[in-house]
């Protein structure tokens, strides 16, 4: 009786076990309620110290941990047409600005938590600047050539071109979204008028060229 009873207990934990298996299985692999989101929305504060705002908005690829991000930016200061300049954050002087720009982007995250990642991608960017600055004028009288010292608006337009690398850590949260992150860039500008302004002080400036260093955060909610 003790031997049936024993082999009856090996068959119910041979028919037992491996539906307990399957169930541990399936909760380890169910998602987090942060990883069943497929949208992002965000903004970076850190726009509005460049007098700008930027949205961004971010796709899941299927079902992965891939995500494809695409961030619109646009700078505008108020026409000030008093022969005076707005001092903006990287230290150039303007009395127009209009821009906008482009940032197409791919995440992915690379643990299991899906809250380290690393992220690639292109910008671009146009701006239209007017300054008041002091500029030589020409004009011809009897064939004479005249030059004369003025003050006035200038225009530039610049278009600029870049690439980014970043790695970023974003808080694992089934809602709320803040992420931060740091890595690097390179932008390429290219100007309508070589006489103004080149405004490349600064690897913030407007119409820089080089190598940027990248930081920054984002807030938003999970979708």
């Amino acid at each position: 009786m003790k031997k049936i009873s024993a082999l009856i207990a090996v068959i119910l934990a041979i028919l037992i076990l491996p539906a307990q298996i399957q169930a541990q299985y399936e909760t380890v692999a169910e998602k987090l309620p942060h990883q069943q989101k497929k949208i992002t929305v965000a903004t970076q504060p850190f726009y509005f110290f460049v007098n700008a705002v930027r949205l961004d908005v971010e796709k899941r690829i299927k079902d992965t941990p891939t995500w494809m991000q695409l961030g619109v930016s646009g700078h505008f200061l108020a026409d000030k047409n008093n022969r005076e300049n707005w001092v903006i954050f990287p230290g150039d002087e303007l009395c127009y600005l209009r821009g906008v720009g482009m940032e197409l982007s791919c995440k992915y995250f690379f643990n299991k938590q899906e809250s380290l990642y690393f992220s690639g991608g292109g910008s671009y960017a146009h701006h239209n600047i007017k300054y008041f600055d002091s500029y030589w004028h020409s004009y011809t009288i009897d064939n004479l050539e005249y030059h004369t010292r003025e003050r006035g608006k200038i225009g530039q337009k610049i278009n600029k071109l870049g690439i980014n690398a970043y790695f970023g850590y974003q808080i694992p949260k089934p809602t709320f979204l803040f992420d931060m992150f740091v890595g690097l860039g390179y932008r390429y500008s290219i100007r309508s008028n070589d006489k103004a302004k080149l405004f490349n002080d600064t690897t913030i400036s407007l119409g820089y060229t080089g190598v940027v260093f990248i930081t920054g955060v984002r807030f938003g909610v999970k979708l």
